[in-house]
């Protein structure tokens, strides 16, 4: 009797062993199914941004992108990003898709494709489709952004990639300040490296300063050298130092640096100087007729200063967006001006 009890136990937990891994199973199975689904479900939505085809007219390749921005179609700002490139053969009158690749897949970034993209060149006999990808984090936490400038070979769909990736400042626009990324694959494909890096240093991305570490271009760069700071912040501000070197130019630092509402300026008779939105304070000895920066600083949220004189050559600052308001005094004749 004991015999057959036990053999009825073990029979049971197998029974019962058995449905439960068929459970996880199945639950497995819908999950993946489900996954399949979505990614189908994605694809589906894409949008053709462009398409070629070949000599022959036999082949076509097509690059899709997820939803678009209603005001810009090079614009991608959903919670995910899905770039892909496809290629289809021709097949009687209509054309079937051979092979599909993922160029760019992101999350939580606002993601754009240059104008200048889809320009051919030809390497070795070989067509490739150039583009490139500006990518930059939803969020403010982050004040990096990157740019990926892709070439595309149409016959393999295998693509090369430079990195490009840095901040952008109050100085200059959409182009990031930043540097190219090593890449050992492109340094054994130097064709292919020449003609990502003459694409790449054409685009509004790219910033191209002097290489004259004095020249005017420079400014921001020379100010956080001689001051021994960087005061690039996600959110948050800096603090005004006690003693502040500079330089002194004869450029208009105002026109290079960008458009600053007339309520960020302030004059008297011998200065006027703007405090630029989150950014920079920037001033013009009328006296001298040169220009010079007084301090430079650059965040997302929590640096914007308000500025007004309180004597002839003295300005208080205050970040007004901190909860303390800190508020300091900068005596501009104690500057001190390096060459």
């Amino acid at each position: 009797m004991k015999i057959k009890t036990y053999t009825a136990l073990i029979i049971c937990f197998i029974i019962l062993s058995c449905k439960k891994e068929e459970k996880i199973t199945n639950q497995i199975t819908d999950k993946t199914e489900k996954n399949k689904s979505n990614d189908q479900g994605e694809k589906a939505n894409l949008t053709v941004i462009y398409k070629t085809r070949n000599k022959n007219n036999s082949e076509e390749i097509r690059i899709t992108v997820s939803k678009q921005s209603e005001y810009d179609k090079y614009l991608l700002a959903e919670d995910k990003n899905l770039i892909l490139v496809s290629k289809y053969l021709k097949n009687e009158n209509t054309f079937r898709l051979v092979k599909e690749d993922t160029l760019i897949s992101n999350e939580y970034n606002y993601t754009s494709i240059g104008k200048e993209s889809f320009e051919k060149v030809t390497i070795k006999d070989q067509e490739y489709i150039l583009l490139s990808v500006h990518e930059v984090y939803q969020g403010s936490a982050v004040t990096d952004e990157t740019v990926s400038f892709i070439i595309l070979d149409t016959n393999t769909l295998k693509t090369y990639t430079l990195i490009y990736g840095g901040e952008t400042t109050v100085h200059n626009g959409e182009a990031i300040v930043g540097k190219f990324t090593e890449n050992k694959i492109l340094d054994s494909n130097p064709e292919i490296k020449k003609a990502l890096y003459d694409f790449a240093n054409k685009s509004k991305w790219v910033f191209h300063a002097s290489k004259d570490p004095n020249h005017y271009t420079n400014y921001m760069k020379k100010w956080e050298t001689d001051n021994n700071t960087v005061n690039h912040l996600a959110n948050g501000y800096s603090g005004i130092p006690d003693i502040i070197y500079s330089t002194y130019y004869k450029d208009d630092l105002f026109s290079f640096t960008g458009d600053y509402d007339e309520s960020q300026s302030i004059e008297n008779d011998n200065f006027k100087i703007v405090s630029y939105f989150r950014g920079n304070i920037l001033a013009f000895d009328k006296n001298k007729q040169l220009y010079f920066p007084i301090y430079t600083e650059a965040c997302v949220t929590g640096c914007d200063k308000k500025i007004r004189f309180v004597s002839e050559n003295s300005i208080e600052v205050t970040y007004h967006e901190s909860s303390q308001n800190e508020t300091s005094i900068i005596h501009l004749n104690e500057i001190i001006f390096k060459n």
